[in-house]
Parts: structure tokens; sequence; C-alpha cells
């Protein structure tokens, strides 16, 4: 069993030649490749950027509302502090008025008493003075 020997009829230049062709084919749609994920990326980051800045204002808008809201119910609580202090100053009054009343009445219903007892001692004894 002998083999027989097998000639190549391709020169080396040839084959280096189509591999060299090969290898450049296949850079270019390595780098066609790389173009497309790269436009990819950049649209896909100006998408994010572009979202990231939209709910970026509407934080800073919802915050600045919030904050106006908040000066709206410290100026509400400083206008409450100032009618309560008023209805105090009222109520003092009042209290100093109630004084006066309940002093008043007291007053009133002991004289009706010491009439109705002058009244009571007359009809029973009509001669108690003499």
């Amino acid at each position: 069993m002998t083999q027989d020997s097998v000639k190549v009829t391709y020169s080396l230049e040839e084959v280096l030649g189509q591999i060299n062709q090969k290898l450049d084919r296949m850079d270019e749609k390595f780098e066609s490749f790389r173009k497309d994920v790269d436009d990819k990326f950049d649209d896909l980051q100006k998408d994010v950027d572009e979202k990231f800045d939209n709910l970026q204002r509407d934080v800073d808008d919802k915050f600045d509302n919030l904050q106006k809201e908040v000066v709206e119910v410290k100026i509400g609580q400083v206008r409450l502090e100032g009618e309560i202090k008023n209805l105090e100053v009222e109520v003092k009054g009042i209290g100093k008025r109630l004084d006066t009343q309940e002093f008043i009445n007291r007053s009133v219903v002991v004289g009706f008493v010491l009439a109705i007892a002058a009244g009571a001692v007359k009809l029973f004894f009509p001669n108690f003075p003499n």
C-alpha cells in the first residue's frame, strides 16, 4: 500500500492572498457591526438622557410646587397663631365681664333675698319694729 503523492496546484502566494481577502472582508463586516452597535448605543444614550432630563424637570417642578405649598401653609399657620392670640385676648375680656356680671347678679339676688325676708318678717310680725 503505497500512497500516491498529492500535488498542490495552488501557489502559497494565492492561498495567502485569499486568506488575506477573507480577513479583510471579516474586518469590514466587524467594523460595520461595531458602527451599528455604536450608533444604537448613542441613540439609546440620547433617549436615556432625554428621559432623565424630562424626569429631572418634572421632579424640579413638583419640588417647586411643594415648596410653594409649604410656604403657604407656614403663612396660614402664622395667621392662625395671630387669630388665636386675638381670641385669647377676647376670652380674657369676656372673663372679666362675666366676673363683673356675676358680682352684679349676686348683689341682686342678695337684695331679693333680703327684700323677701323683710316682707316675711313684716307679714308675720307686723308690730316687730315697735
